[in-house]
């Protein structure tokens, strides 16, 4: 199986970027994943965004030898929630979702969270090809970071904005509102929403498929509750020809390798496992050899790793 590594610029820093390649591959890397945009601040301190040199770092890498892809957050954004008529996810109870930590998420049904991510397919389009293009959060809200992964709630948590709620009711052809009404439509808002993840997949792919592969990022919940939590259907993705990259990473569960298995068993019930490019966290050489080590066992496509302090260097 082969190795990709994940470029945080926030964590490497101001380093040469050629240097960092080649040594990438000298340690064994197949390939570098880059973000579309960076973190960046102005001069009176406030964040913003600005777009990574994707060109360059495209060159560089293809020419140390190294494979070269594109990681992109769609709808999670902190610069769309400073704006001013921003709408913030609405949850089951009518509370709107409150940022906490690094997560600020964008309904998929906001007009300004689908702008951007038509801008963002767009510009993608524009660039020199990449042999991948990793769509991150391309999904209904769920922090997952700071959620129990055991799904017991008989609403999905998020999105209720009004901008799902109306598009859901002119699909129904009634007024859809409350958490009570859904309950009674639960399976036509349950397809309803994977609907729209799905639609929206299908464009990114319309637009890059010739260009390089599209890999799709998934939380490290059951296989079974993805659908009903994301609006994400992992079948319906890799039949499109995408790659379905799970997060194989959790705070509450450390290195459980055991956790990681259980997770890769559910999949091969259900797709070819050599459609699975999982993401995962090492903090060591011993992490790194696991990874190869499961990557071997269940002939995964690939695997990227993000390597966190204290293996930086």
């Amino acid at each position: 199986m082969n190795l990709y590594y994940k470029y945080l610029p926030q964590l490497i820093g101001q380093t040469d970027l050629s240097r960092n390649l080649k040594v990438l591959k000298e340690l064994g890397f197949a390939g570098v994943f880059f973000p579309y945009y960076k973190p960046a601040y102005s001069n009176n301190g406030n964040k913003r965004q600005v777009y990574y040199p994707l060109e360059k770092a495209n060159e560089y890498a293809r020419q140390t030898g190294l494979k070269f892809g594109v990681y992109v957050a769609c709808f999670q954004s902190s610069r769309l929630w400073a704006k001013e008529n921003f709408s913030p996810p609405v949850n089951h109870t009518g509370t709107s979702y409150i940022p906490d930590g690094h997560y600020f998420p964008v309904c998929p049904n906001n007009p300004m969270g689908m702008d951007n991510f038509y801008r963002i397919v767009e510009r993608l389009a524009k660039l020199s090809p990449c042999d991948f293009y990793l769509f991150e959060y391309l999904r209904f809200p769920f922090n997952w970071q700071k959620e129990d992964l055991d799904v017991q709630y008989h609403l999905p948590k998020f999105c209720y904005c009004p901008f799902c709620v109306t598009e859901f009711s002119s699909v129904m052809g009634e007024v859809v509102s409350y958490a009570s009404q859904i309950m009674d439509y639960l399976a036509e808002w349950l397809d309803w929403r994977s609907n729209v993840i799905t639609n929206l997949i299908g464009i990114a792919h319309e637009a890059l498929a010739k260009k390089g592969r599209l890999i799709i990022s998934v939380p490290p919940l059951a296989l079974i509750d993805l659908p009903f939590t994301t609006g994400q259907i992992p079948g319906s993705i890799t039949d499109m020809g995408c790659f379905l990259s799970p997060k194989l990473y959790h705070p509450s569960k450390p290195n459980n390798l055991p956790w990681i298995e259980d997770i890769l068993d559910q999949y091969r019930l259900e797709i070819n496992l050599n459609k699975l490019f999982p993401a995962m966290h090492v903090r060591s050489q011993d992490e790194i050899d696991q990874c190869l080590q499961l990557g071997d066992k269940y002939q995964l496509a690939g695997a990227l790793l993000t390597i966190i302090p204290p293996a930086m260097n």
